[in-house]
């Protein structure tokens, strides 16, 4: 079957752990954070804020932070732990540059001017998560079709205050994610998922 260039690039897009030490010119990240806001967005409310990471410092120091975080992630919140083989394995692929990309987007929720009334906040931030979540996957699907790899970071949620000393975000924004954007310096397979049969009916 033929697809055309917007299903192709889904379908061959996988995560990117390990960039090359190289830079993206600011109007190809720009681009990218623009195909990020053309996202559908609950009430038209454009609940986002993205923070675009370039300075190597603090590239240095988030990367620090996301070694910290997997490994929490990896001792504490999997109901089955990795065993410590395969931890050290990882840290020392994470020591030897693994999610030490060029560019991170730090992605928040901003509720400083909410649409709803109190009473509906708890679903407001909920939509505005999803919201932000649409604009992450347009900003990884344009990386991919320029050339660019990526991966979506979650663990840094369980650090959100360390992250935050580093990103400085305006006060009052929430940490929902961060991608990681590079020239990518592996090549892996896409991953097999679920069949149709198993997350889906027709009714």
């Amino acid at each position: 079957m033929e697809y055309n260039c917007v299903l192709k690039t889904i379908l061959d897009r996988v995560s990117i752990r390990k960039f090359k030490y190289e830079s993206i010119p600011l109007d190809i990240v720009q681009r990218i954070i623009e195909a990020g806001i053309r996202a559908p967005t609950a009430g038209g409310g454009e609940e986002w804020f993205f923070i675009i990471v370039l300075s190597e410092a603090k590239r240095r120091r988030i990367h620090e932070l996301l070694k910290k975080a997997h490994i929490l992630y990896a001792e504490k919140l999997l109901r089955r732990p990795l065993s410590r083989s395969r931890l050290e394995k990882w840290i020392k692929l994470m020591e030897e540059g693994q999610y030490l990309a060029p560019v991170y987007i730090a992605g928040y929720i901003d509720l400083r001017n909410p649409l709803y009334s109190n009473e509906y906040r708890e679903l407001e931030e909920l939509w505005a998560h999803q919201s932000i979540a649409a604009a992450f996957e347009n900003m990884i699907l344009a990386a991919w079709s320029m050339g660019l790899g990526s991966v979506w970071l979650g663990v840094p949620l369980l650090l959100e205050e360390e992250f935050n000393k580093v990103l400085e975000p305006p006060k009052g924004l929430k940490l929902a994610g961060i991608i990681a954007l590079g020239y990518p310096d592996e090549r892996p397979r896409p991953r097999k998922r679920k069949s149709l049969e198993e997350v889906s009916k027709i009714i």
